[in-house]
């Protein structure tokens, strides 16, 4: 057994993670194959607690926004009614295009929002959802604020499931949260950084249901990342 399949029995907090851990060894250990990659396996690049919640809960009419696209993309395509992507990588963006155009699907809107060079010699912080700032550091002197605003087009309630898997995340959230039915669907991914929900603290203890928030193993690669869902009261 690999190294970091003995890791994954060390963060399992329960006996209930430990067995959903163990039933996804053989898919976990096979994703290290060559070539095989989210975008080839048409899966969303999240950890195998979260991807099993959501292969559970999808629904067809759903539809779904995402904050950074690639394999979750796909996967959204073929399960659901209407998926809308925001990517601020150009080169993805077209790589992105012509994959979903190549494969078929119709169900897609992208939107390419780059960063902006930002004229402001205030500080700003990464942690701050009011500043639009990702915490590259290449990327110190850039605003995404047109990049998370591109969800405000549509009406308030308007999406089934949110994907913040992009840049800038806490300002994506705070744009997300109006734009997300009752019911819906709030994931956020890479949650062992507690940044992305640390300004939220009150919002999701009163407004949201926590589903999924736990630290396990991801496909394609030998870490861990924590990935959250909020279920909108």
């Amino acid at each position: 057994m690999p190294f970091f399949a003995w890791q994954s029995i060390l963060h399992a907090k329960s006996q209930k993670d430990f067995q959903q851990i163990w039933s996804n060894k053989t898919n976990w250990f096979s994703s290290f194959a060559t070539g095989r990659n989210s975008v080839s396996d048409e899966l969303p690049w999240i950890n195998f607690f979260a991807r099993d919640y959501l292969k559970q809960h999808l629904r067809p009419e759903f539809k779904v926004f995402e904050f950074g696209g690639g394999g979750s993309t796909l996967y959204f395509c073929k399960n659901v009614a209407e998926v809308v992507t925001v990517e601020d990588n150009p080169e993805w963006f077209k790589i992105l295009t012509e994959t979903i155009q190549a494969k078929g699907y119709t169900n897609w809107q992208g939107f390419f929002v780059p960063s902006e060079v930002l004229n402001d010699p205030r500080p700003r912080s990464h942690e701050n959802p009011a500043d639009f700032k990702s915490s590259n550091q290449s990327l110190e002197n850039r605003t995404f604020e047109k990049y998370a605003r591109t969800i405000d087009q549509f009406p308030e309630a308007y999406f089934d499931l949110i994907l913040v898997d992009g840049r800038a995340r806490p300002s994506c959230t705070q744009q997300a949260i109006p734009h997300l039915k009752k019911g819906g669907l709030l994931v956020v991914d890479n949650t062992e950084r507690p940044h992305y929900l640390a300004h939220f603290k009150d919002i999701i203890a009163t407004q949201f249901i926590i589903e999924e928030d736990r630290i396990g193993p991801i496909a394609y690669t030998p870490d861990f990342t924590g990935t959250t869902i909020l279920r909108k009261k």
